[in-house]
């Protein structure tokens, strides 16, 4: 049994009684299109999850150097007003002492 075919769609091909070659074929191409369909879902949700948690981190880290910022400058307003303080504190202390 040799089979010739030329150009033809799968969808145009039957099967001779008693051969189920061309619906087990049709049924295998389509069943591996349906597996790669999820294949590729998973794919694009694993990506869009990824792409997530980059964002995530990234907002993440700007937040944390913007923390950074606000305490450093914080800490250098009250290191300033303590300087200033004890300049304050100093000088009272001259003059009362004169």
């Amino acid at each position: 049994f040799k089979l010739w075919i030329y150009n033809a769609n799968i969808k145009q091909l039957v099967d001779v009684p008693g051969h189920e070659y061309f619906s087990y074929l049709s049924r295998k191409i389509q069943q591996e299109a349906a597996n790669q369909a999820k294949i590729d879902i998973s794919e694009a949700k694993m990506k869009g999850d990824i792409g997530a948690a980059k964002q995530r981190e990234g907002l993440t880290a700007q937040n944390v150097t913007k923390i950074d910022k606000e305490t450093r400058n914080i800490s250098i307003r009250r290191k300033q007003e303590v300087d200033k303080e004890e300049k304050r504190i100093k000088v009272e202390l001259e003059v009362d002492l004169n």
